[in-house]
Parts: C-alpha cells; structure tokens; sequence
C-alpha cells in the first residue's frame, strides 16, 4: 500500500512565524506604552487644573466676607497672605490627589521635573505660580494666580511655553550625585541657621529657623543625635540618620562678625536638597545655602 504523507511546517516556515507574532506583539508593547504615557499626562493636567480651580475658589471667598478663613485657618482680613508651602500643605491633604507616575508620592512638590508633579511658588506677594510639565509634548505650562493681598488681583493666566528637562545624559550624571534628605550633606559644617524640613523639603508647622554651632548639622553628629521635637504631636530625631525629618542649613554665620541671621521665619522657607538651595516663600527668592544673610546673592 502507498505510504500515506503527512505535510507540515519547515523549520525556515516556522522561524519566519516566530518572527512575524515577535514584530506584531512589540509593536502592541510600543502602542500600549504610548498610550499609558498619554494617559498619564492627561491626568497630570487634570492635576494642575483641580489644583488652579481650588486656590481660585479659596481667594475668591475673601472677595465675599473679609472676615472668612481660607485654606483651612488663614484669616482673609490677615495683613498677609499665606505661604506657598501653607497653600502647598493644605492642598495635598485635602484633594489627596493621586502622582500619576507614583501613586505613594503626593502630587504637589518642588522640582518641577519630577514626574506627574505641580509646583507651587510665590511669582510676587500675594501671587502664586502653579505649573507642571509635559514630558511627551515637551511643554510646561503655569498658572498665575492672585489674591487679594497682589498689588494687580486678576483673573488668572495661563500660558504654556517649549520646556525639557534634563537630558538622559547629563540625567543619568545628576542621579549619580542627587542629594535627599536621607543622604543630605551641609553645605559647610557652621555654625549657622538651620530649618527642620520633611522629604519634600516643606517646614514642619508651626516651626522657624534655630541657630546651631559647627558640625550640628551632620546626621548623628555629636550632641545632636539625642535632640528632639515635637511633630502633630510626636517626637521625632531631626538628626538621626533614616529620620524623615532634618534639620537642614539655610544661612551660615556672618564671616566678620559671626552672628548668625536667617530669613526663614515661622513656615516662610522651602529647601531643595537637589542643589542645596532655599527660598524665602514670602518674597519668592532662591539663594544658596551656607552664605550668610550679609553676602548671599539671589540664585538666577
């Protein structure tokens, strides 16, 4: 009897199957990436528009009753207005907004090139710049807005201009040497000014500057590993290396007469552990950490 054949797939045929099912399955890896990316700066944009609309509807409280409070507890018939970090803390804890790249990770904070973040600061007194960036479209858009306490209390103004971060490159070289609290060193080793700041850099409430003598500001150092303070009514070790918390310097002593001065008045200051950096939240100046208030010079 005739052998019967049974006809299949040659190696070459099935490699080139193999092939064909890798290039369609990649690109449906491409498609799907893309659109996560796109979805996530959606949201990152509906961030900054919720976050717009609240300050908005606070400020505009005040237009109504002078005697109203805002943001929680600031007084709108106050001589001044409140801190970007005041507006910045009370946000993140009431809308609970979710980082769309890190959902462990609060929206608001101070490095614009943090993904999915928006900032807050002071553009002018009683005027607030709130912006955030658009990684895939290379764009950055901010929002002014005012309040009652501007010297030009407008509606508010939005403008989006060509922005990029850092290149791959020189990124990969930043994260290299990027500070954080965990790893935080001071500028000098003082004496000097120091703030108690959280990850984010943000004052703990209700807290100012302290003056402190040399070497108080490195994590254990002696005499200071065992101090203490309270927070929402906890006591915490600002000093300790793994803390939260840290008492960073802001200003160091003046070189001639060695008195020490600071800036950083109750909740008035923001510190940047990435380049060693604070601003004064009322006036919206950035300067350098460990110069004195006699010689320090605004940071461009």
């Amino acid at each position: 009897m005739p052998k019967k054949t049974v006809k299949g797939f040659t190696l070459i045929e099935l490699l080139v199957v193999l092939a064909i099912i890798s290039i369609l399955s990649g690109a449906g890896v491409v498609a799907y990436n893309g659109y996560t990316s796109a979805a996530k700066e959606k949201t990152s944009s509906f961030n900054h528009k919720k976050i717009v609309k609240l300050m908005e509807s606070e400020f505009a409280l005040c237009k109504v009753d002078k005697n109203a409070k805002i943001f929680n507890s600031h007084k709108c018939n106050s001589s001044g207005s409140p801190t970007a970090s005041y507006i910045s803390n009370y946000i993140n804890n009431s809308l609970k907004l979710k980082n769309p790249y890190d959902q462990n990770q609060s929206v608001i904070q101070s490095n614009i090139c943090t993904k999915g973040a928006v900032t807050i600061s002071n553009s002018q007194t009683g005027s607030y710049s709130v912006a955030h960036a658009l990684f895939k479209q290379k764009k950055k858009n901010t929002s002014i807005v005012s309040s009652k306490w501007s010297s030009e209390y407008k509606n508010t103004n939005t403008t989006s201009v060509s922005f990029t971060c850092a290149t791959t490159a020189s990124a990969s070289a930043s994260n290299k040497t990027k500070q954080t609290i965990y790893n935080y060193k001071p500028p000098n080793n003082g004496p000097g000014a120091g703030i108690i700041v959280d990850e984010n850099g943000n004052m703990v409430p209700n807290s100012g500057a302290h003056a402190c003598g040399a070497n108080c500001f490195e994590a254990n150092s002696k005499g200071m590993k065992n101090w203490y303070t309270f927070i929402n009514g906890k006591k915490v070790y600002p000093n300790r290396s793994g803390s939260k918390y840290r008492f960073v310097m802001t200003e160091a002593a003046n070189p001639k007469t060695g008195n020490i001065a600071s800036s950083c008045s109750r909740n008035n200051c923001k510190y940047n552990f990435s380049n060693n950096t604070y601003t004064v939240l009322n006036t919206g100046v950035t300067y350098k950490a460990g110069e004195s208030t006699a010689n320090r010079k605004p940071v461009p």
